[in-house]
């Protein structure tokens, strides 16, 4: 009998501890498969490289995914015999807390395993490979994620300007400002280019091909230096971007017996001798915490026993609320632990053993508690007089009377509405909630590393990965709808409401109908945080990122940008500061470029040709009058009037900038932090310059495209969610995760080939949410209406 109870019992925690398993792993996982497609397609990068970056991921995922799930499990399967008075009848049959404890304790246990070779020795490897490979031939051919038309800044000594990236990476038509001493500028433009990386030798190198360099003191503009070339080589200066490198691998990358030797090696080193102290102490809790997380999965199953059995009439749904709130404290309480030893208040063991020794007393005294007043369930009932005492108000005993009707009046909405609507709003509040808190969870831990290392505020974490929540909500929104969806619709299967609502008259379309408007109207949500909380949320994420690795912030807004591209892109404006009140520069620099046509061959037509600066204007001072800049004590170089440059002085004079007044104004902003008028004009004026702006154009269709996903899961769940009948919640929480991983790897791939132009913009955007939306359109009309 124990052995066949044992059986019953692990059989129904193991389907929950895979939907949650699943689940978590899925949502974590479901930004990095973006990266892996636009990798793969969009950078150029080797799918073998990049399939290698994504299963390197994986160990560190189950590591904290493995714990959860075990608490799910348990929480679920409990939950489950609670509900329907199992608890009750295993006690009348004399198995108490002590005969479920010892499978649950298997379960643990079996967890705990499990997760130990991840934790010593799989996911501190894998860490360290990754940030190799992220930081070696991955790096290099991503190429910076360098955007058309922004200056970037991000080596010393050199400031450069892409107006187009072709799919393999190279870049075109290249702007480029060298050297460190402001009064002896160097300019370069050529035709196309790129830099290649070599982060092991700590090494970069400029590639410039078909261009022009120009050089010359700003005090003596006649001395200037006009330079072609097919060919260019530069080394640039990035000793300083990676100084991880060459030095050891961080405590998270090393398995146990680095840990342990590197230990010992701290420990003979003299306490003075630099932050050995801080090292030891790391390497400590490093140690102890990887122990202390695989126990967590057996510390869980003996937490999971009480509260599963008294989550009573709650359910899995119940359950899995529960955990997810145990996870939350747990996590908060062991990063409060290590922070606590971090700083010397507590032993390493202590900080880090603390919240499982915490969790197991809560445990032992619930279940002692449990044995000594007996269970609280109430007798068991059959399941014939729970579904009469659960459906009062069924819409069939409502509609009854308007259904004899031959035209039913039309009226939205109606009790049947708010009943259904009901169902699905609860569901999709739990469901939105449990991904937002995993995800949440997941980026502070992440994050929580970085602030311990490098001695920040704990408070630093959990700010940007608030920050960070609103911009993962469009991608865990539609999963949420999904997963309501499909659970709301198959309760009503289950319970035979669906057959009740059409014998008294009402379709199955009519039935469906709040859930697709509720879908629509989180799709409209969804575009309204896009544009009013995406943008402001993104810039405290890259705020808060900065202070976390002392980083200067982006130079988008017109006070602190020393580089203007003009609106029409024949202008480049350059000032060493600006004074607003007065709308003065000082120390300008304007640099007029053109195209020097290619000659053809034969009878051919001369080709696009190459970009050349045309003139360059520099003053000491100007300010704005009108439409124009008002310069004083400068000077204009032009370049190819005769058979040398031509000089003119004055004292004062006038640039005509109409149409690039608004430029200085409005600061630069990548597609993600601009509104989608904002990017649509964007797109507008690059056309005009006569770029493709591919990239661009499929970022500004995605910005409807994305929001609209929600509606298009709802279409989805409509057929599945009937067709599940009484296979219950876990199999709407399984199929929904895997039309949830179907289509994201869909459209992961369609946005990558639409950014890389092998799809237009509009397929590249829309092309999953075509495909997915007319499948979902089929099955709704061969249902049984």
């Amino acid at each position: 009998m124990v052995r066949l109870i044992d059986r019953y019992v692990l059989r129904e925690v193991v389907p929950p501890f895979l939907v949650g398993l699943l689940l978590v792993s899925f949502v974590l996982l479901m930004n990095e498969a973006l990266l892996l497609a636009d990798l793969f397609i969009a950078k150029g990068v080797p799918l073998l490289a990049a399939l290698r970056l994504f299963g390197l991921l994986i160990p560190s995922i189950l590591v904290f995914a493995l714990p959860m799930a075990v608490l799910l499990g348990v929480l679920g399967g409990l939950a489950r015999f609670s509900a329907d008075s199992e608890i009750v009848a295993f006690r009348s049959l004399g198995v108490g807390p002590g005969g479920l404890a010892r499978p649950i304790a298997v379960f643990g246990l079996a967890g705990m395993i499990s997760t130990l070779p991840l934790a010593l020795i799989l996911a501190p490897r894998a860490n360290g490979a990754w940030v190799r490979a992220m930081t070696g031939s991955v790096v290099a051919r991503v190429q910076l994620d360098v955007e058309p038309r922004e200056f970037n800044e991000t080596f010393p000594g050199l400031v450069f300007l892409v107006r187009d990236v072709d799919p393999d990476g190279t870049w075109r038509d290249v702007f480029a400002s060298m050297g460190r001493d402001p009064e002896n500028p160097r300019f370069l433009m050529a035709r196309s280019g790129r830099i290649r990386l070599f982060p092991e030798e700590r090494r970069a190198i400029l590639e410039l091909t078909g261009g022009t360099s120009y050089s010359g003191p700003l005090a003596s503009p006649g001395d200037d230096t006009v330079t072609a070339f097919d060919r260019l080589e530069e080394e640039i200066d990035v000793a300083g971007m990676f100084p991880s490198l060459a030095t050891a691998k961080r405590v998270r990358e090393k398995d146990i017996g680095e840990l342990t030797r590197d230990l010992e090696a701290l420990k003979a080193t003299p306490p003075a001798a630099g932050d050995a102290v801080r090292q030891v102490r790391a390497h400590r809790i490093e140690i102890h915490k990887k122990f202390a997380l695989a126990a967590a999965c057996l510390v869980f199953a003996l937490l999971g026993l009480p509260l599963g059995v008294m989550a009573g009439r709650a359910g899995r749904m119940g359950g899995f609320s529960l955990g997810l709130a145990l996870v939350l404290v747990y996590y908060v309480l062991i990063t409060a632990g290590e922070r606590a030893a971090m700083d010397g208040r507590l032993s390493a063991p202590a900080g880090m053993w603390g919240p499982n020794l915490l969790l197991t007393v809560a445990a032992v005294w619930l279940l002692l508690r449990r044995r000594i007043s007996g269970p609280r369930g109430r007798p068991p009932r059959p399941a014939a007089a729970r579904e009469t005492a659960e459906a009062p108000s069924r819409p069939a005993a409502v509609d009854g009377g308007r259904a004899r009707s031959r035209f039913p009046a039309f009226r939205f909405p109606g009790l049947l509405d708010r009943y259904i609507s009901r169902k699905f709003l609860v569901l999709l509040a739990f469901v939105l909630a449990a991904l937002s808190a995993a995800a949440f969870l997941f980026t502070f831990l992440e994050t929580w590393d970085e602030v311990r290392y490098a001695g920040k505020p704990v408070g630093l974490a959990a700010r940007y990965a608030l920050a960070k929540l609103p911009e993962l909500l469009p991608f865990l929104l539609p999963v949420a709808v999904l997963a309501a969806a499909l659970l709301a619709l198959g309760l009503l299967a289950r319970t035979n409401e669906a057959t009740a609502l059409k014998a008294c008259g009402v379709s199955v379309y009519r039935t469906v109908l709040p859930v697709l408007a509720l879908a629509a109207a989180a799709s409209a949500i969804a575009f309204l945080v896009q544009e009013r909380v995406v943008p402001a949320s993104r810039l405290r994420a890259e705020a808060a990122w900065n202070d976390l690795y002392d980083m200067p912030p982006r130079r988008s807004s017109y006070l602190n940008r020393n580089w203007v591209l003009g609106r029409y892109g024949a202008r480049i404006y350059h000032f060493d500061y600006f004074e607003p009140r007065a709308s003065t520069f000082g120390r300008l620099s304007v640099l007029e470029t053109g195209f020097l046509p290619e000659p053809g061959e034969g009878r051919e037509p001369p080709g696009p040709g190459r970009e050349v600066l045309v003139s360059r204007t520099f003053a000491e001072s100007a300010s704005f009058d009108g439409n124009a800049l008002v310069y004083r004590n400068g000077w204009t170089r032009r370049y190819g009037a005769g058979p040398g440059p031509a000089l003119s002085r004055s004292e004062a004079g006038r640039l005509d900038v109409t149409g690039d007044i608004a430029v200085f104004r409005t600061p630069w902003r990548e597609p993600l932090r601009m509104t989608y008028g904002e990017l649509g004009r964007y797109v507008a004026d690059v056309r005009a310059m006569g770029f493709p702006a591919v990239r661009l154009r499929a970022a500004l269709a995605g910005k409807i495209a994305l929001p609209f996903v929600s509606l298009i899961m709802s279409l989805l769940a409509v057929p599945f969610g009937f067709r599940m009948g009484r296979k219950g919640t876990l199999v709407g929480l399984g199929l929904s995760l895997a039309l949830a991983m179907a289509y994201w790897g869909t459209f992961a791939l369609c946005r990558s080939l639409g950014a890389a132009g092998v799809l237009s913009p509009f397929l590249g955007a829309w092309g999953a949410n075509l495909l997915f939306g007319l499948g979902g359109i089929v099955g709704i009309s061969r249902m049984r209406t």
